[in-house]
């Protein structure tokens, strides 16, 4: 695999919408790939709806890790009825939602989302790597929601000889969250402290028109905690220049 793009997320507060929920919006914990994707085209500068098929799971490669601890709270938030212009005042009418809102937990006084990219056209991978390290973003980054502002901050630019592919049928540790089909089998005797494995379907990718692909399972340990297995696929081990190394699993399967 050549180069892999790797940048954290940080902000005070997010809000990534479980996409089957209506009447009441509640958040997954982390990004999910969709929402990356709107990330990794923001900070190149790509237009909504543009980037569908250049970050396809064909062409592109996302994964994710959460990195600081989170605790959700629930809020009600006013929404006014906005058809046209003239109901900007809220004659209209409104409703109160209930909103699922991401915060830090324990210590942290902020959220942070570790993000790995990969595509195969090498430009565009050092294209990102290049705005983040120049702290360039075409558009306004947020954690899910317009109101939620987000930070990115590059972590490395992994080059192909830092980056060891592992094979599947190997117990490794994962940093990110992982797709369920990747899993062959879960080590429970992992970090010490009681592990609590969650399970969300989430969104993977977009088609033409904004036409969501079907979903995917998505597991990840709720504290922060590694993922040990054994997995389908290969995994890969990111030797970062500050001596740091990490495994991690892509969401395409």
């Amino acid at each position: 695999m050549q180069d892999i793009v790797v940048f954290d997320l940080v902000g005070p507060m997010a809000h990534f919408r479980k996409f089957y929920t209506n009447s009441s919006s509640l958040s997954y914990a982390f990004p999910p790939r969709t929402a990356l994707m709107g990330i990794v085209a923001a900070i190149l500068g790509w237009e909504r709806d543009s980037y569908y098929d250049l970050l396809s799971p064909a062409k592109a490669r996302l994964a994710a890790a959460i990195k600081a601890p989170v605790r959700k709270t629930i809020q009600t938030v006013n929404y006014i009825r906005t058809k046209n212009i003239n109901e900007v005042n809220g004659s209209g009418g409104g409703t109160q939602i209930p909103l699922e809102i991401l915060l830090p937990a324990q210590e942290f006084t902020s959220l942070r989302y570790r993000v790995y990219f990969y595509h195969a056209d090498k430009e565009i991978t050092g294209k990102l790597a290049a705005n983040l390290e120049e702290g360039k973003s075409r558009y306004p980054l947020y954690l899910g929601l317009s109101e939620f502002i987000a930070k990115p901050i590059l972590v490395d630019l992994v080059s192909e000889k830092s980056i060891q592919e592992v094979q599947p049928g190997r117990e490794v540790e994962l940093v990110t969250v992982c797709n369920a089909q990747a899993i062959e089998r879960l080590n429970f005797n992992g970090e010490g402290g009681d592990l609590q494995y969650i399970r969300e379907k989430a969104p993977q990718s977009f088609g033409p028109g904004r036409e969501l692909r079907p979903p995917v399972s998505i597991i990840y340990e709720k504290n922060q905690k590694k993922l040990r297995g054994i997995f389908k696929v290969p995994v890969y081990s990111l030797r970062y220049r500050a001596g740091e190394e990490e495994v991690v699993s892509f969401l395409e399967v």
